[in-house]
């Protein structure tokens, strides 16, 4: 130890260049004289299925699709390596199948020819005429454009669509399992949902960690669900996290990510490049006194968005072990601006003159027949030109963001529980902080429980969608191994109305299997001028044009074009089931 201190001592004398190596010999971080090396070992094996009771063919224009089965088992390994006083190396790996995907299977309605002859369009350049008069049309409009074809006679990239027949041999189960939208310096290439570009394995862990009760940081891929207080980002990442405390109440957090990816047993994402220059979060948490503390801070993607925010919580009882009474009380009050210089070279926008992401804006639905005036030498957005004359700005696009407040209230009595909540969207805060990754999921609220035909791709339902307000119930208990919870919600946004109860049971079968299930009763209406089927894609990965009847490569890479809206309010049953079963050691 007196070594080290005398190292560091001449480094200081001599230059930067060597008292950076010295620091971190020295015992200020605790490298020299180290403890004992010891390891652990981490498995799981899961087993995740989904059963949608909604098996209705697909109909893009009558809007109908049905809801996505599928299996899926996933195996994980994991090792840690105790370097001693508070150094730990990590490194993990998954690797995952999906034995069963439905929608390899789906089929066309028997009817979608004779309704495509029978319904006109209602929005846009072709409306008042048959959807069948523009598919023939439109049906050679490709011109050989890579990933672009037609559903009446198909092609390489597109399967006819023959009433009654299968529309995708291929399947769009890879969006769950092995989606893989590259990595630095790629960004959303189109290729990657193109066949054997799926990726069903990655490694999901690589990281050196110091912690001590001062400092706790970590360098590489980890978990974030295992820091503290990364409330909207989920699951996995590559980059840096910090927690230091800088007094006996107050730590400064910072977090810095160059990828995203998940591995959990219902998806299986490997690290991808999320943000153009990645998302990044820096802030105070202040411990009031053991029950209150409150949390600024502030998230941001240059070029895409910043977003203050504060976070408050209160906790009666934080020593509560299942016995007695508590109450926790969470707010959230977060701003989102979406940057006007969101020009990426080779990329595009990205912040608030990016098409809408995730949909989540819907703007040439909601907005009809209204122009935007961005581009004012011309009066309309040359990125959105289905949208007319009028006057709003954002039409089809992401728009300059909006407020997201979130109140969370959970009482404990004994071992039983109750809690509620209410998220409220103000304009369109949630296209790039919200979808992957809400506080609302931490208390259980699933957001992926739509079609996997639908928003976002796989199955997102509308609760961060523009303009949207959701209230929650729960309430459930523990008793020793088995635990049990019901839950209900209710979403109102422009783009739709859905409800849904949710039971949910679980068993711990001693100490390595645990298993569950739940049954959902879920019913959602998509509204006039919106698209229940914008993730409905080509076995190349194009999402379908219900207006022109072109599956085409010009409407993906997470930024949709106008694909078509319904004529008039769809709803639709998105009843589930959803079983697990896992072994970890």
């Amino acid at each position: 130890m007196e070594k080290s201190k005398k190292s560091y001592t001449r480094s200081s004398k001599m230059g930067l260049g060597r008292l950076i190596p010295a620091l971190f010999a020295s015992s200020s971080l605790g490298l020299c004289a180290l403890d004992a090396i010891t390891y652990e070992v981490h498995g799981d094996l899961i087993n995740f299925s989904k059963v949608g009771f909604n098996n209705n063919p697909i109909n893009p224009v009558k809007g109908l699709y049905p809801t996505g089965t599928f299996v899926e088992l996933t195996g994980k390994l994991e090792s840690t390596m105790h370097l001693g006083k508070g150094w730990s190396v990590s490194i993990g790996g998954a690797l995952g199948g999906m034995p069963y995907d439905g929608t390899r299977y789906d089929r066309y309605s028997k009817n979608l020819i004779q309704d495509a002859a029978s319904t006109k369009i209602t929005q846009g350049q072709y409306a008042g005429k048959t959807y069948l008069e523009v598919w023939e049309q439109q049906k050679n409009s490709c011109g050989g454009k890579w990933g672009c074809g037609s559903i009446l006679n198909g092609g390489k990239y597109a399967n006819t669509g023959t009433p009654g027949g299968i529309a995708d041999p291929r399947g769009i189960g890879y969006m769950f399992m092995g989606e893989w939208n590259g990595l630095f310096p790629n960004y959303y290439p189109a290729y990657a949902y193109s066949p054997g570009q799926s990726r069903p394995y990655e490694v999901y862990k690589a990281n050196i960690q110091y912690k001590s009760d001062k400092v706790w940081m970590i360098l590489g891929r980890y978990d974030t669900t295992q820091v503290e207080d990364i409330d909207w980002f989920y699951q996995l990442t590559q980059g840096f996290y910090g927690l230091f405390k800088l007094h006996s109440k107050v730590k400064l957090q910072v977090f810095s990510s160059w990828g995203r990816g998940i591995a959990d047993g219902q998806w299986m994402f490997p690290i991808y490049r999320e943000k153009p220059w990645g998302e990044h979060k820096i802030g105070l948490i202040y411990q009031v006194n053991k029950h209150f503390s409150i949390h600024p801070h502030v998230w941001f993607s240059p070029q895409v968005f910043t977003a203050p925010e504060v976070k408050f919580h209160y906790d009666t009882n934080p020593e509560f072990a299942g016995s007695g009474f508590r109450s926790q009380t969470t707010f959230y009050a977060m701003y989102v601006y979406q940057w006007k210089n969101d020009y990426v070279p080779g990329i595009g926008h990205v912040g608030r003159y990016g098409l809408a992401r995730y949909n989540t804006w819907d703007t040439w639905g909601l907005y009809n027949g209204v122009a935007n005036n961005v581009n004012a030498p011309t009066g309309f957005n040359a990125n959105a030109p289905w949208c007319g004359k009028g006057y709003n700005p954002w039409c089809g696009l992401q728009g300059p963001g909006g407020a997201t407040l979130l109140f969370k209230q959970r009482f404990d009595i004994n071992n039983h529980n109750t809690s509620f909540g209410i998220y409220l969207n103000i304009g369109n805060p949630n296209p790039n902080i919200g979808t992957y990754g809400n506080p609302v999921a931490i208390d259980g609220v699933e957001q992926w429980t739509g079609s996997i035909y639908g928003l976002g791709f796989a199955s997102i339902n509308n609760i961060t969608a523009a303009d949207a307000v959701t209230v929650y119930w729960k309430g459930g208990g523990v008793y020793g191994n088995f635990d049990w919870e019901l839950a209900e919600r209710f979403t109102h946004a422009p783009r739709t109305t859905a409800q849904a109860l949710a039971l949910y049971l679980n068993y711990q079968f001693g100490k390595h299997v645990k298993a569950g299930i739940k049954l959902e009763w879920f019913y959602a209406g998509i509204n006039a001028g919106y698209n229940p089927g914008v993730g409905f894609l080509s076995s190349y990965g194009q999402p379908f044009n219900m207006t022109t009847g072109v599956f085409s490569s010009g409407s993906f890479a997470q930024n949709y074009a106008n694909v078509g809206g319904v004529g008039k309010t769809v709803w639709q049953d998105r009843s589930h089931l959803m079983t697990h079963i896992s072994y970890s050691f």
